[in-house]
């Protein structure tokens, strides 16, 4: 027990300093200050002034995650979902430590809580929660098969480092088929979970001791890993998530139900009655169609994609990689002294990190390079990866180089840069010389912006100082949105050195 009560110390330890980087506050200096002050009063009117719904959650395989670059999840989408109908935009803001939640949403740094969350007494006296997003029970997680015949999940795990030395612990053979049968086993759980109070009543009921373990931050998946390399010998997880578990480690066993069916929901701040009332209408008209039923498929019930997520190597917050290109894009992007995320979010919003893309117009190539712009910078076969990377940074470079004198603050010259890569450098000059026209300030992109988006109307594409005439303003305009925006998603899921979240 002394070994397991020091890893339990170290990993959560790891996970403090990430907590520490993502959010720059000291948790504990958090939860004093709220204390004092009480939550911030902020509800959906607020937000809509704001324009920006801002939701914090875990990353993890069903709420949110980055997947070939791609953000996805269950909880995402309908939350995505319920921006739009709002008219606001989505902020995902990820955090490290699931168990301060409830703080950070508090505090106001966001404005709803995901993570798969169980309604209880505790925490119902922090938060409100909405209506159910559906409903699981909890069910037993364990080993039916030694760690041989765990398949293609074990294998693919990182290599452990010093906190994650954890012994084989002797897994009994005869699998547990009822809950009385737990009397005086070990279930290891996450630290604050909903179950440990479901095991309590449970020890209760069948006059049995269970011993429960809390080990640090580890969260579900992992400590169904750890039940299938047989380093614990049981944890207790939502069915529907063990039922996916059950399907990537070839040799666990999923049963038996230990407790009665819940809800899952959405956590608000207690003093946000117009927000939990927009929610609790909205779950209520979408589970009526075919929204909620279309995207619990997607993300629990379909175990062929599951499966193809987590052995991929491209489910991004557990590999820390974006996509198969990801060396080529760190050593090209030192070429102009780009962060490789960003040019990977460009290579995203291009191609999707497909090599062998081809639009309408005849780009092609992981940043779909034109015919005449790739012979200029010298790339002899566009779907060549290395070959069109090098011919696009090259042109970036150009663009940079052009811009480097006309727009001074680097912040602001890389969105001109963008927005020239996507609808040339002539149209965004014309958006700047209709700024200046117009008194709006040429050295700003929120300004330049607005004109470049004016060019597609018949009044301002024939203005005298429009020297290119008709642009489809609203293409480069979103262009340079969604690439950083993409960008500073990255940059939440993976290190500019490429490690995998620890």
């Amino acid at each position: 027990m002394g070994l397991l009560l020091s890893l339990i110390a170290n990993t959560s330890g790891c996970h403090r300093k990430v907590y520490a980087e993502l959010e720059q506050i000291d948790p504990i200096d958090r939860r004093s200050n709220l204390l004092m002050v009480g939550p911030i009063n902020r509800d959906l009117a607020d937000i809509k002034k704001g324009g920006t719904l801002t939701v914090i959650a875990p990353y993890n395989a069903t709420t949110y995650f980055i997947y070939r670059g791609e953000p996805l999840g269950y909880e995402y989408e309908l939350l995505q979902s319920f921006a739009k109908d709002q008219g606001l935009a989505l902020k995902m803001v990820v955090v490290a430590d699931p168990k301060s939640l409830f703080t950070i949403l508090n505090s106001g740094e966001g404005d709803i809580a995901a993570n798969r969350l169980v309604p209880t007494p505790e925490n119902e006296t922090d938060v409100s929660f909405t209506r159910a997003l559906y409903r699981t029970a909890p069910v037993l997680v364990q080993q039916e098969e030694p760690p041989a015949k765990a398949g293609k999940g074990t294998e693919k795990m990182l290599a452990p480092g010093p906190a994650d030395q954890t012994p084989e612990v002797d897994i009994q053979a005869r699998l547990i088929t009822k809950p009385s049968q737990l009397t005086g086993k070990t279930v290891t759980l996450p630290e604050q979970s909903p179950y440990n109070r479901t095991l309590v009543e449970l020890s209760d009921e069948i006059s049995g001791e269970i011993h429960v373990v809390e080990m640090g931050a580890l969260q579900d998946e992992a400590l169904a890993q750890k039940v299938a390399k047989g380093e614990i010998e049981f944890t207790v997880m939502q069915k529907n998530l063990a039922d996916l578990k059950e399907a990537e480690f070839k040799n666990l066993k999923v049963r038996p139900i230990i407790s009665k069916s819940h809800s899952v929901a959405w956590a608000v701040r207690k003093n946000s009655p117009e927000l939990i009332q927009a929610l609790n209408s909205w779950i209520e008209k979408k589970q009526n169609g075919s929204l909620f039923d279309k995207l619990y498929q997607k993300y629990f019930i379909d175990r062929r994609n599951y499966l193809e997520r987590v052995e991929s190597g491209f489910l991004t917050s557990t590999t820390g990689k974006l996509c198969a290109y990801d060396d080529l894009l760190k050593q090209h992007a030192n070429d102009i002294n780009w962060d490789w995320r960003l040019l990977a979010s460009q290579a995203f919003q291009e191609s999707r990190f497909k090599p062998d893309a081809h639009s309408w117009a005849g780009a092609a190539g992981l940043l779909q390079l034109m015919p005449a712009t790739a012979r200029q910078y010298g790339v002899k076969n566009s779907l060549d990866p290395a070959d069109n990377l090098q011919g696009a940074v090259k042109f970036l470079k150009w663009l940079d180089g052009f811009w480097h004198e006309r727009i001074t603050n680097d912040v602001e010259r890389l969105k001109f840069v963008l927005a020239s890569y996507n609808a040339g450098a002539g149209h965004v000059q014309d958006a700047q010389r209709l700024t200046e026209k117009y008194g709006g300030n040429s050295q700003s992109w929120e300004d330049v912006s607005y004109w470049l988006l004016q060019e597609s109307t018949q009044q301002y594409s024939i203005d005298p100082v429009v020297k290119f005439g008709f642009c489809r303003g609203l293409e480069p305009v979103n262009y340079v949105s969604h690439i950083l925006e993409r960008y500073d998603r990255y940059k939440q899921f993976v290190a500019q050195t490429s490690q995998a979240a620890q």
